[in-house]
């Protein structure tokens, strides 16, 4: 399933193709033909009333949302003075739906009621909510203005035997309504010019003139976040919107800034979730708001907030999507694989390189490493060569113990001229795990010949050279003694601090039981050659084993006596089989 593409660009089309047909459209819109609607004053507000949502599944019922708009257009029509407010014709907004291509008997979206309205040249437009109810209809309103459609005015919800009768109390709260636009207006200009003082007396005016106003609230607001001032106050005003309208989406926004200002950081989450769930198809609105909620320390009171969004518009993917980040954020992970499963069931295009990264992440953090790998094959399968996918795919397969899987995976991106991030420290981790020792060295060395600076990968290195260390001490094997020095010697060469004093030491502590067995072996074959080596030796970790006093203190001085003891000895072998 696909979604449907509303967009403001469809109603363009639609009103280039409407623009060649002016003789219909003049005679739709009542300018002078006959028989139709009079021309409206050049002063009056333009006023839309769009097709009502019609909260319903029972196909008897499905044209009630017309029923209702064309009950308040006639309505307005007739109640308000003409020369104050004109409604835009029914038959008007349709030649432009029918264009485009939308329904005429469907509620628009947010996005297209407000692109419609700019269209026609709305200066206002209604929006509303009809169902039937025990006591009839149950039908709730609100005044837009079309310059921006977060400027809503609720016009409350009305319940009555029949359409008409509900309507009529609309019509007479939206004449209510309306005595505050004139102030909102010379409030919004004010502020335009700077003139704040100005404004906020107009905006008081506006709300003197209809005291459950938004607004001009709205406005006074504005103006106060422009003088900058105290949070407190912006906090009430922005509580005193909210208030009025649960749904501000103006009002919802600066409250949730207000409660973090605030350091309450747990309001600020519940109002944050609040606001997507008035626009959730709004892809801005959407990525303010997750990243929002993904910074507070606590995103788990967002929970309850969602599943009543989600419940309250079922079905709606975007608030799914929000509700599956959250269940990532919270950390329920069996939740969030069941909603992302339903997802994407539900919306193919939701399966983007987003969800298989969260998604195999999520299993990762769940410990679930062979189904993080599967989540990353299945991204890859669809997207190709990306690159966070394969770094997740490879870590993944490492993790499940999968590891000759991991290098193949590895080398095949390698071989793609795919950039893995942090590939060479990935390769050497899956060298050390598959026992291939002798291949980690000079891919560490390669890796730091090329610049990385990296002290971990020294520490690698470090590492491989003391487990060479132990081995040749374990089996007497002068070959590991050799290749442990060469490892210890590099290791001080590209290092520096802490690291290089370990080196150092590491370097000194061989020579002593490298030294040791040479002087065993000079005794043994009796060898002047060998003897004189294993003096050298013993001097040499005299040099070395200092450098562990800030690494290995009591190492060290246990390793200095020792030297102390082996190095007569050596003198006394010298002496004997040299000649």
């Amino acid at each position: 399933m696909t979604r449907k593409l509303t967009t403001l660009a469809r109603i363009g089309m639609a009103m280039s193709g409407a623009l060649m047909v002016p003789s219909l459209l003049s005679a739709q819109a009542g300018f002078g033909t006959p028989g139709q609607a009079r021309v409206p004053d050049p002063n009056a507000k333009r006023v839309m009333v769009t097709v009502f949502k019609a909260n319903t599944t029972n196909p008897a019922e499905k044209n009630i949302g017309v029923q209702a708009a064309d009950a308040l257009r006639s309505r307005i029509g007739s109640e308000f003075p003409f020369k104050q407010v004109y409604v835009l014709p029914k038959t008007e907004i349709n030649s432009y739906l029918e264009a485009s291509g939308f329904s005429t008997t469907e509620a628009l979206a947010s996005h297209d009621a407000r692109a419609l309205a700019s269209l026609v040249r709305a200066d206002e437009y209604v929006t509303g909510n009809v169902s039937k109810s025990a006591a009839g209809f149950r039908i709730e309103a609100n005044l837009v203005l079309a310059r921006d459609n977060s400027l809503v005015q609720p016009l409350g919800v009305y319940e009555a035997p029949k359409i008409d009768a509900a309507i009529q109390l609309i019509s007479k709260e939206m004449k209510e309504a309306r005595k505050q636009l004139e102030f909102e207006q010379k409030c919004v200009n004010s502020a335009r010019d700077k003139k704040y003082d100005a404004a906020l007396a107009f905006a008081k005016e506006g709300v003197t003139a209809y005291p459950k106003s938004t607004l001009a609230r709205i406005c006074q607001m504005n103006v106060m976040v422009e003088q900058k001032a105290p949070n407190a106050d912006l906090l009430n005003i922005s509580r005193e919107i909210v208030k009025i309208d649960p749904r501000s989406r103006p009002g919802l926004a600066r409250l949730a800034e207000s409660f973090r200002q605030a350091n309450q950081q747990d309001s600020s989450v519940v109002t944050l979730t609040a606001l997507l769930s008035t626009d959730p198809t709004n892809p801005r609105l959407q990525k303010d708001v997750v990243e929002a909620i993904a910074a507070t320390a606590n995103p788990r009171i967002a929970r309850p907030v969602i599943d009543t969004a989600v419940a309250m518009n079922p079905g709606e993917p975007d608030l799914l999507r929000l509700r599956w980040l959250i269940l990532l954020a919270v950390k329920d992970y069996k939740e969030a694989f069941t909603q992302g499963d339903d997802l994407v069931k539900l919306d193919t295009s939701f399966a983007d390189t987003t969800y298989f990264i969260k998604t195999a992440s999520a299993y990762q953090a769940d410990s679930q490493f062979q189904k993080a790998a599967e989540a990353a094959a299945k991204g890859l399968q669809k997207f190709v060569g990306q690159q966070s996918l394969t770094y997740l795919q490879i870590a993944a397969l490492t993790q499940a113990g999968q590891n000759q899987q991991a290098l193949e995976a590895l080398d095949k991106a390698d071989a793609a001229k795919i950039p893995v991030e942090n590939a060479g420290f990935l390769r050497l981790t899956i060298l050390q795990l598959l026992g291939r020792t002798e291949e980690v060295i000079p891919a560490a060395k390669s890796l730091i010949a090329a610049g990385d600076t990296s002290t971990t990968l020294r520490q690698i290195i470090l590492k491989n050279g003391d487990d060479k260390r132990k081995s040749a001490q374990k089996n007497n094997s002068a070959e590991e003694y050799d290749q442990a020095l060469l490892v210890f010697a590099y290791v001080d060469s590209v290092s520096k601090g802490q690291l290089k004093a370990q080196a150092g030491f590491l370097m000194g502590a061989t020579y002593v039981t490298y030294g040791q067995l040479k002087l065993n072996m000079a005794q043994t074959n009796k060898d002047c050659a060998m003897a004189k080596a294993a003096k050298n030796m013993f001097a040499d970790a005299q040099i070395n084993l200092p450098k562990g006093g800030s690494t290995a203190v009591d190492a060290m001085r246990q390793l200095m006596g020792a030297v102390m003891q082996l190095d007569p000895a050596a003198d006394a072998q010298i002496k004997a089989l040299c000649k």
